[in-house]
């Protein structure tokens, strides 16, 4: 039986009382796999990318591996998330993707995750979070998310995807709780 994680109620979709967050569970590989290949952001070396790492993550159960959570309305999986530490590093967690369904969309589906991997992360002693991303303009809904949850660019690679297509990292500081 899955563990269902409470949805703060600033983050859960309007007028829906069925969005919840949970650990992703095996049976939905192939969902994510879809979400990945129908975002119409990803491509099919991204989908097998993260394929990879659910495999991993599920064959090799660690606090030092991958984890993936995800946002579910009813029995309908709208996105997930995949995070967890970085190594050789202390107290610092990446956020490896998160992705929603383009249905799914600007619906609070995204931030649900994104306001878990930060809950998880305050309980864990966890004292940084960052995320890789693209500065192209497909990524930009991404970044606005990103920073409405307190997130700061602090550095940019240029030209380290393609040209003109910069490497933006983004950090935020999480306060931990006990």
């Amino acid at each position: 039986m899955q563990e269902t994680l409470p949805v703060p109620a600033e983050t859960a979709i309007p007028n829906s009382h069925t969005l919840c967050i949970v650990p992703s569970s095996w049976a939905d590989r192939q969902d994510i796999y879809n979400i990945l290949m129908h975002s119409g952001i990803f491509n099919q070396s991204d989908a097998d990318c993260v394929d990879g790492m659910f495999g991993e993550a599920f064959n090799k159960v660690s606090d030092d591996n991958y984890r993936f959570i995800s946002c579910r309305e009813g029995d309908h999986l709208l996105g997930f998330a995949c995070f967890g530490r970085e190594s050789l590093t202390h107290g610092t967690w990446d956020l490896f993707w998160v992705c929603v369904a383009a249905d799914a969309r600007r619906k609070g589906a995204g931030r649900a995750l994104l306001a878990e991997v930060q809950r998880q992360a305050a309980h864990k002693s966890v004292r940084l979070i960052v995320i890789y991303t693209s500065s192209t303009d497909r990524y930009a809904p991404a970044r606005n998310l990103y920073e409405s949850m307190g997130f700061i660019c602090t550095a940019k690679v240029p030209d380290y995807y393609a040209e003109k297509d910069h490497l933006l990292i983004y950090t935020q500081r999480i306060a931990r709780k006990e």
